[in-house]
């Protein structure tokens, strides 16, 4: 009972638990950087075509795996996320692309910079107990435009990815599926191992 009294009677400045992330939201073992590589996996209908094209598509993207390397580091209470990609219709340029997001509220951040060519008209990242994702929206000139999501799903060793783009037309995604690993490797931690 004194216990309970003395916990009553404490001034609500602040929380009682701390969480484990940092203050971007971000857990601390998933900052680093880390490379790999993507295949084409396949494309996913995103809604039913009335009536049916007479010329069904068929994919015809290359299945050579192809680099990919991102890092994530915290930045101004927020969270940086460097990427480039070396192939597939969402290749970056060889410097890559950086996102930088402000604070994670309710699991999203929304963008607050980038540095990129060409440069996402916007951006959010959102991040879930065991993964991070981004999804960037790029506009061109000529009215066209594609959506990139960029999703890393973290392991002991690095991360399982996966990238779809979505077509301008929104009526189909074309996805790649790979994996990276952490440079330099997770250091064993004490409390909540890495997921």
């Amino acid at each position: 009972m004194r216990r309970r009294a003395l916990l009553l009677s404490l001034p609500l400045t602040g929380p009682i638990v701390a969480s484990a992330q940092a203050p971007s939201g971000l857990w601390p073992e998933w900052l680093g950087s880390y490379a790999g590589a993507l295949r084409f996996y396949r494309s996913i209908p995103l809604e039913d075509i009335v009536p049916p094209p007479k010329e069904p598509h068929v994919d015809a993207d290359d299945s050579a795996p192809f680099a990919v390397h991102f890092s994530i580091r915290v930045e101004d209470g927020g969270a940086a996320v460097w990427l480039r990609i070396d192939g597939g219709p969402m290749q970056t340029s060889t410097a890559g692309e950086t996102l930088r997001f402000g604070p994670v509220l309710a699991g999203v951040a929304q963008l607050t910079a980038a540095q990129a060519r060409p440069e996402p008209r916007a951006a959010t990242m959102t991040v879930r107990p065991d993964s991070l994702g981004t999804e960037a929206l790029f506009a061109f000139a000529d009215g066209s435009f594609w959506r990139r999501h960029f999703n890393a799903r973290f392991t002991p060793s690095g991360a399982d990815l996966i990238v779809w783009v979505f077509d301008a037309h929104g009526t189909r995604a074309r996805t790649w599926r790979g994996s990276a690993l952490r440079f330099p490797p997770t250091p064993p931690q004490d409390g909540r191992a890495p997921t």
